[in-house]
């Protein structure tokens, strides 16, 4: 997953929001401030959303949305020895906000250019020895890489255009929540289905207006698609991060700690037993390693740039394949093109 992918799948799952928050907003303008209510409001909104992508307007939205606040004296002394393993594994902790938000989980939020908010849970977990502060350096460091990555530059204006999504979201939450005291999850996906099927039969059979309920049930299954392929985009830059950094091992053992779905065991197994690809790094290096690209024209490209035909007759040397990086092949592809190599050329 590359970040201009993972851009892609946020952009997908901030189409609905973006248009029924605009709808809302103009509701609300009408009735708060009448007449130019919409006209006041399309002036005041990006005006407040450059604010919000500010340091200090960074910093202000993560207290009044995520009630975080700066760490205090005993919780920075719990986070000093996470701060040495960031510095050790290469991470700059100096360059980022650290927050401390209410919440018992053991997890982080980053927010904005240079904020990261951890839950107090995290911080507890640390200083009573439940968890290691590598683990805890690892549920940091996802996070930075997605900060890093440029995944949330923009969400703090986002969160400010966005403000009447959110309320209606968390109200249908609350009431999914409380229907779900009553009915088993299974049963309400069902009348969900039972729904948008009624709405076809009567559109096809009375009235085509009565095709609306299939088209709501749609925009919502397209939308909890897009909001979940872009979490699942943010996961993998993140893990991305982690294999750079060196703490990917350790971030697999939180998660097979904390979770038994397969999604959860199949990102430990890609943390612990990396595939070799031509994905470039969230942050690059200061002298990354020469690794054999492929160009947009199909040709293989060596470490030096130059184009090596398809066509070329004879197999290729491999002190000179520079995927094989002067190890011995690990993958099954690379083990069965170096055998065919040394069986060509002779012991």
């Amino acid at each position: 997953m590359t970040i201009r992918r993972a851009g892609r799948a946020r952009a997908r799952a901030l189409v609905v929001p973006a248009l029924m928050s605009a709808a809302l907003w103009l509701v609300v303008g009408e009735l708060a401030l009448g007449r130019y209510g919409p006209a006041v409001l399309l002036m005041v909104l990006p005006f407040l959303a450059a604010a919000a992508n500010t340091r200090k307007g960074e910093r202000l939205l993560a207290h009044l949305v995520l009630r975080a606040r700066a760490p205090r004296l005993h919780q920075r002394h719990t986070l000093a020895t996470v701060a040495e393993i960031l510095l050790r594994q290469g991470v700059p902790p100096d360059q980022v906000l650290l927050l401390v938000r209410p919440g018992r989980q053991v997890d982080a939020t980053a927010v904005g250019r240079r904020a990261v908010v951890v839950s107090r849970g995290l911080v507890e977990a640390v200083r009573s020895g439940h968890l290691a502060p590598r683990a805890a350096a690892s549920v940091i460091t996802h996070e930075l890489g997605v900060l890093r990555a440029g995944l949330t530059r923009h969400d703090p204006g986002v969160m400010v255009l966005l403000a009447p999504w959110k309320v209606w979201l968390t109200f249908i939450l609350i009431m999914w929540g409380i229907a779900a005291t009553f009915l088993s999850h299974r049963l309400m996906v069902a009348c969900l289905v039972i729904n948008a099927g009624v709405g076809v039969w009567l559109g096809a059979t009375e009235d085509p207006v009565m095709y609306a309920s299939t088209a709501v049930m749609t925009v919502v299954l397209g939308t909890w698609w897009a909001i979940r392929s872009w979490e699942r985009a943010r996961e993998q830059v993140g893990d991305r991060y982690l294999l750079q950094t060196g703490l990917a091992g350790v971030y697999a053992d939180l998660l097979t700690a904390s979770f038994d779905d397969d999604y959860a065991r199949d990102r430990a197994v890609r943390l612990r037993y990396p595939q070799p690809h031509c994905v470039p790094p969230v942050v690059p290096e200061a002298s990354p390693a020469a690794t054999a690209v492929l160009s947009t024209t199909g040709h293989r490209r060596s470490a030096r740039g130059r184009r090596r035909s398809p066509h070329r007759s004879g197999p290729a040397r491999p002190d000179r394949d520079r995927s094989w990086h002067g190890q011995p092949p690990t993958t099954p592809t690379a083990l069965h093109r170096y055998a065919r190599t040394r069986d060509a050329r002779g012991p």
